[in-house]
């Protein structure tokens, strides 16, 4: 029984980094990383146009006018869930290490 629970694990942690590699390859196949550089730049180009247009007319030029305030938001629901998921394994991970030394520690002693 341990040995098919221990080949079921194995199968999901196989998809879900298999789904993981497909969607970071067709969104690198679909362009979409160039296309969110592509925006940026284009709005670059527009607030560069605005600050020469200000300036031309005389106006009062503020840098912080200029600026595009990208906030960017990791509280989502895939970081919770990483999260949990990562914290998890870490709690395995130490009592896993906690046991062996202790194992060691009796072994040690004796």
């Amino acid at each position: 029984m341990k040995k098919n629970n221990k080949n079921k694990i194995f199968k999901f942690i196989f998809i879900v980094f298999f789904m993981s590699f497909l969607v970071i390859y067709f969104s690198e196949l679909t362009g979409y990383y160039e296309y969110q550089n592509y925006k940026k730049a284009t709005l670059t180009e527009e607030q560069i146009k605005k600050f020469e247009e200000d300036v031309k007319n005389g106006k009062e030029v503020d840098i912080n006018k200029y600026l595009e305030k990208e906030e960017i938001k990791y509280n989502n629901t895939l970081s919770k869930i990483s999260n949990k998921f990562s914290n998890t394994i870490s709690s395995i991970v130490q009592s896993g290490v906690d046991s062996t030394f202790k194992f060691l520690s009796k072994f040690l002693e004796n």
